[in-house]
């Protein structure tokens, strides 16, 4: 059933058919028409196991109308002047005829549908009595003892005689649940011709469709998790369209229940730039109350809500760095500790919101990465307390801090930030504990909603760990999976989720195992070897000028580095040969038709055609430190795992990396097995 249960204020009589329709077999498929801005329609499409379709539209007529209808009709009263001068059923008619018409003219053919009109409030003898007026009923018309008595048989009956073939289904669905219709410019694949003539979209599968139709009614109350909201949880293979069905989700929410407050959070700008603009994509015409949606990064949210009196003036990343090696340099040089290992300690010290040393001595480390000693233990906390101090004395903070004081604050009471019917998070994995702390502070009580989308082969999550231990969410039952890669194609998944295993063993639990059905073969990755980066960018640069004056469009075209330091250069030097503005760092900017080119970090969510990790040397060179512990650098590796397989996995059709120097095991090994072309 799509969805499960009615949603909004349906009629008595269109919910009794529903309830009738859940009993039909298993192996049936039922919709039940949504889209509050097209009226017009039948309220239900019925495959049976054979796809063969049957359309329903839901009278409300009462036994007063059928009994009046012969007396409209001797009067010569004309149909469709208002409720109570039609002749029942002929509005109904009218529809289900409009539709077939409509869904023919696309394609489909006549003998693959059938319809009927349902009467929930009549008996056998009414429905008589007015198809004795309305002689033009082309479809069967069925009464309150069909809905009663009729078994599985009757209605095999009621169905067209021949199947729906693979497009015509498409087609059926995508008029009678335009809810599902993806555009062809959300996926990432360079498209030369329209995917079939007449059907130039794609459609939400069935997973995807059921988890966008789960749990919409918010006019009722419904399970309470986390005490006091209800909360639903997707995750998902890379490109399993995550953070489409949240828009989609978004879009259908705000139609029903357009007076609600809505805030989609996530962690980057890029991102959350790309969202609005698919969004408004995905409505043309600007939905009622538009004001209502609300779009934020989580620490741009903090900024709009931090106090006037107080300062915003976090340390830039450098200027932090710096401070950590000055007190790591004065507690810890001497220890076992790196700087490292303090680094990293600190940032989940602050995520956690550990204040005492008490606090930090008793609490769990589990999934660090590292072990410490007790005296290790104290020393990191000193440590801690010495930065913080000359955080405090610069008059100055942290980003880590940010939702430190914004937390502090909500629970003093001093920041009352607006609270939201519903909240969507996508790339939740990227939430910090401190950070969900918030989030459930923004969910009205009781009647609120958190919808979270997730790929647990990122971030915060490790083996063993559960959203409760980090986010403290209960999602038992509540949570969905999606195993279906529309994104990339099975040789880069393929080459991706190999060096996943490789490299972090251990972790695979996390790791969701794709449904590889009807998935593109595509290409096996090309890595670019080079002496120098200087010869590294300049054959990117090359690259990408060759592409464009093949034809492929700039927003195609995403590169991602692996550090930031010649992310500026590259810019220049595509903006020098194909003409200024040609690239651009899609942070600063929102998505139109240039070259994206940023960092990994600021990448993740993203997605292109065709994208280029450069660089990715770095990151092996950083695992090979001298001065890393065996926990560290295992900890670093499983990092950098995680944000190399999210970089490869942005790629919808072509995937190139580019390494200066020597190869590491992992990628020789990925060449030896056919996964990776080296040249």
């Amino acid at each position: 059933m799509f969805p499960d249960k009615p949603v909004g204020s349906v009629t008595p009589e269109v919910a009794r058919v529903f309830r009738t329709l859940k009993r039909l077999p298993d192996d049936w498929h039922v919709w039940h028409h949504l889209m509050p801005w097209e009226q017009e329609a039948p309220d239900f499409l019925v495959l049976d196991a054979q796809d063969r379709a049957l359309l329903l539209k839901v009278s409300r007529a009462t036994p007063q109308q059928a009994r009046q209808s012969p007396q409209l009709q001797m009067f010569g009263l004309e149909a469709g002047v208002n409720a109570e001068t039609t002749v029942p059923g002929e509005a109904e008619e009218q529809i289900l005829e409009a539709f077939l018409a409509q869904v023919g003219r696309e394609g489909v053919s006549h003998k693959a549908m059938a319809g009927a009109v349902i009467f929930p409030n009549l008996v056998r003898r009414d429905v008589r009595v007015i198809q004795q007026v309305e002689v033009g009923s082309k479809h069967p018309w069925l009464g309150k003892e069909w809905l009663d008595s009729k078994g599985t048989s009757s209605w095999i009956d009621l169905f067209a005689r021949t199947s729906l073939g693979g497009r015509e289904l498409r087609v059926l669905r995508a008029q009678f649940t335009p809810e599902v219709v993806v555009p062809a410019s959300f996926v990432p694949r360079i498209r030369r011709r329209n995917i079939e003539a007449g059907l130039g979209e794609y459609l939400l599968d069935y997973n995807q469709e059921y988890i966008l139709k789960t749990d919409l009614d918010l006019g009722v109350e419904g399970d309470r998790l986390s005490r006091d909201f209800r909360i639903q949880v997707v995750n998902g293979v890379a490109g399993s369209g995550k953070t489409l069905v949240l828009l989609y989700r978004l879009r259908l929410l705000h139609e029903l229940f357009p007076d609600k407050r809505f805030l989609v959070l996530t962690h980057n700008r890029p991102l959350i730039r790309d969202m609005r603009v698919r969004f408004r994509l995905l409505t043309p015409s600007p939905p009622k109350n538009s004001r209502q949606i609300h779009w934020y990064t989580f620490m741009g949210w903090c900024r709009g809500n931090w106090p006037r009196r107080e300062p915003y003036n976090p340390l830039p990343m450098w200027k932090r760095d710096s401070l950590v090696h000055a007190v790591w340099a004065d507690h810890l040089a001497d220890s076992n500790v790196t700087q490292g290992m303090f680094k990293s300690e600190l940032e989940w010290v602050k995520d956690n919101v550990i204040t005492t040393k008490g606090e930090y001595l008793e609490t769990s480390r589990r999934g660090r990465g590292f072990r410490l000693t007790q005296e290790q233990r104290e020393q990191m906390f000193t440590a801690v307390q010495a930065y913080q101090r000359r955080l405090i004395s610069s008059d100055t903070m942290d980003w880590w801090d940010v939702p430190r004081r914004m937390w502090h604050w909500i629970e003093q009471g001093e920041v009352k930030p607006a609270q939201y019917d519903v909240i969507l998070v996508d790339e939740a994995q990227f939430f910090a504990p401190i950070w969900f702390d918030i989030v459930r502070c923004l969910v009205l009580p009781e009647v609120g909603y958190l919808f979270l989308a997730a790929d647990p082969t990122q971030g915060f999550l490790h083996r063993g760990e559960s959203w409760k231990s980090i986010a403290g969410l209960e999602v038992r039952g509540h949570s969905h999976q999606l195993r279906r890669s529309y994104r990339t194609t099975q040789a880069i998944l393929s080459c991706a989720m190999t060096f996943y295993r490789q490299r972090v063993p251990e972790d695979t639990d996390n790791l969701l195992l794709p449904d590889w059905t009807g998935m593109q073969e595509g290409k096996s990755p090309l890595l670019l070897r080079f002496g120098s980066p200087q010869d590294e960018r300049a054959r990117i640069v090359n690259e990408i000028v060759r592409a464009v004056e093949q034809g492929v469009p700039l927003r195609h075209i995403l590169v991602l580095l692996t550090s930031a330091k010649g992310e500026n250069a590259l810019r220049e030097a595509l903006n020098h040969r194909l003409g200024e503005g040609t690239a651009r760092d899609p942070k600063d900017i929102l998505p139109s038709d240039f070259i994206r080119v940023t960092t990994i970090n600021a990448g993740t969510g993203l997605e292109g055609p065709i994208v280029i990790v450069a660089g990715i040397h770095e990151i092996f060179d950083g695992e090979g430190s001298l001065r890393l512990s065996e926990g560290e650098r295992a900890e670093l590796v499983r990092e950098n795992t995680r944000k190399l397989y999210m970089a490869f996995t942005r790629a919808g059709q072509r995937l190139i990396l580019t390494h200066v120097g020597d190869l590491p095991a992992s990628l020789k090994d990925l060449a030896r097995r056919g996964l990776l072309v080296v040249e």
